[in-house]
């Protein structure tokens, strides 16, 4: 049987490893993630826009490799309130839960944390805010691969002028698994593109992925078209808790704080997660909408 400190430990080892498959879709966007811990009269920060530099030629009189410095766009994302997710158990309860049980609500726990983080990207991508769209994509049932080139070849014309070599196409549940089931594994994906939600390379896109949320069927993006942000939050004294840990998701740099907190009177304990994130948009001009029908309403 699992012991408190025991059941602790599985949960957070847990969600530190299913955390970088389900935030791998941040990698598509401009972010800024940390674990330093802002105080309450900061409420947003300013996220620089990764954007390509313009190439020209070498020019042996003003030697050129000295480049001249400039401010990088930048975005204002704001901060809402921290996310939070837990859970409570009785004393008799933490005693007798295994292992299965801690590792299982850690994997939801998770989940929460990368769907709020999912939303608060989704939520932005309107037509007020991107203003352009391929429209005609089509049904999710009738969507496969030959959708994706279509959509390579729309998004690269005068109009939209993205470059599908530096772009991710994310699509909505419906049109990624509508396209992964007419893809054959071994050359388009594997495992990645099975387990983790991303295909990569497919006709040129940096990845294509999975986003949910979306009330659309997807969109084709460079990384400046938003901006995203994560800070560590935590309580303003450790002394109530039994333990009060900081975990640091590798691949986006998100940190989490897990926060154990026993109560005295009944015996109960909480183990919550939480964090603070934010997104804004950044390049109107660097998203292009999909829109099923032949109309962008």
């Amino acid at each position: 049987m699992a012991s408190t400190f025991s059941g602790h430990e599985f949960y957070s080892r847990k969600i530190l490893k299913e955390l970088p498959a389900q935030l791998n879709f941040l990698g598509a966007f401009s972010t800024d993630c940390s674990g330093e811990v802002l105080g309450e009269k900061v409420k947003s920060i300013s996220v620089p826009l990764v954007q390509m530099d313009a190439a020209g030629t070498f020019n042996r009189t003003t030697n050129n490799f000295a480049r001249p410095v400039g401010t990088p766009k930048s975005a204002e994302v704001a901060f809402g309130d921290p996310i939070i997710a837990g859970f409570a158990v009785t004393a008799d309860q933490a005693s007798k839960i295994e292992k299965r049980w801690w590792e299982g609500k850690a994997e939801l726990n998770a989940s929460a944390v990368a769907a709020s983080a999912g939303s608060a990207v989704s939520n932005l991508v309107t037509k007020a805010n991107f203003d352009k769209a391929v429209t005609s994509v089509g049904a999710s049932s009738a969507f496969v691969k030959s959708g994706v080139a279509k959509i390579a070849a729309a998004v690269e014309n005068a109009t939209n002028k993205l470059r599908v070599k530096f772009s991710t196409l994310a699509l909505s549940g419906e049109y990624f698994y509508a396209l992964l089931a007419g893809l054959d594994a071994n050359v388009y994906g594997g495992v990645e593109a099975i387990r983790g939600g991303v295909i990569p390379g497919l006709f040129g896109f940096r990845k294509v992925m999975l986003m949910h949320g979306l009330s659309i069927p997807g969109f084709v993006c460079e990384p400046s078209c938003i901006a995203f942000a994560a800070r560590g939050f935590r309580p303003a004294d450790d002394k109530p808790y039994t333990a009060v840990r900081e975990l640091k998701e590798p691949e986006s740099g998100i940190s989490l704080t897990l926060v154990e907190y026993p109560d005295g009177p009944t015996g109960d304990l909480s183990e919550s997660v939480t964090t603070r994130i934010g997104a804004a948009v950044g390049d109107g001009g660097a998203l292009v909408r999909l829109v099923a029908g032949s109309t962008d309403e």
